[in-house]
């Protein structure tokens, strides 16, 4: 019993050692074209940076270490393109980058440690939809009339643009940066250590709770709700 328990520790231990080696980019960077079908969402995981941009023709591309690429999992499912990077824990000098061209994106989500930048101005006729967790990040200018941001974790949204409905929420010590999205009516939401920077031009509801604070500019009309050691501030 001791010899299969000894067996059984050893196999454990020889498992996490294997999970959490360290993996090195070769330094020979390579590119893919990824044929895939079409989509209006994407979703990213892992370790891997990602530059979106709007375009009549669907594109995929992906840049990386030659003995890294294939761990670099993309397809679609649903609606949805979904990128992530397989069993890749602990990396150094890699390079991993996945290039995105598309016509219609109405939401983005973010987690783990991947940076999703938005190339140019992204537009939709309708909604989009932004969601960073974990130690993710999105960045980029919108255009479209109504915005929902969602940060979590330790996760930061960095945008600006243009919006008519604009809601932003900030939890665990995620942070929302977007007093340069020129929006009518906002909504505003900081929980836990979470931080949002809002602008309106109409109207907001702003509401801050635990730790949570909610930073906003503009000229319209507030609503706000405090409690905890939440705090709502007007920035000049």
């Amino acid at each position: 019993m001791k010899l299969i328990l000894s067996f059984a520790l050893i196999l454990i231990a020889f498992t996490a050692c294997r999970q959490f080696k360290q993996m090195r980019g070769s330094g020979n960077i390579i590119t893919e074209n990824k044929t895939v079908g079409d989509f209006n969402s994407i979703s990213v995981g892992g370790a891997l940076e990602v530059e979106l941009k709007n375009g009549d023709a669907t594109e995929v591309k992906v840049e990386a270490d030659d003995n890294l690429m294939k761990y670099v999992d993309i397809h679609v499912s649903g609606n949805t393109l979904k990128i992530k990077s397989e069993g890749l824990n602990n990396l150094n000098n890699a390079h991993l980058k996945v290039f995105i061209t598309a016509p219609n994106i109405n939401q983005i989500k973010s987690s783990g440690a991947a940076t999703v930048s938005i190339k140019g101005i992204l537009k939709n006729n309708d909604k989009i939809n932004m969601e960073a967790s974990g130690a993710a990040n999105i960045n980029g200018e919108v255009d479209a009339p109504e915005i929902d941001t969602e940060a979590s974790g330790a996760a930061n949204i960095d945008i600006s643009g243009r919006t008519k409905s604009y809601k932003a929420n900030a939890s665990g010590s995620g942070t929302v940066k977007s007093s340069d999205l020129m929006s009518e009516t906002t909504n505003a939401h900081a929980s836990g250590a979470g931080t949002v920077h809002v602008y309106s031009s109409v109207s907001m509801d702003a509401e801050a709770s635990g730790a949570g604070t909610v930073h906003y500019k503009g000229g319209g009309s507030i609503s706000q709700k405090v409690s905890g050691a939440g705090n709502i501030k007007k920035d000049d």
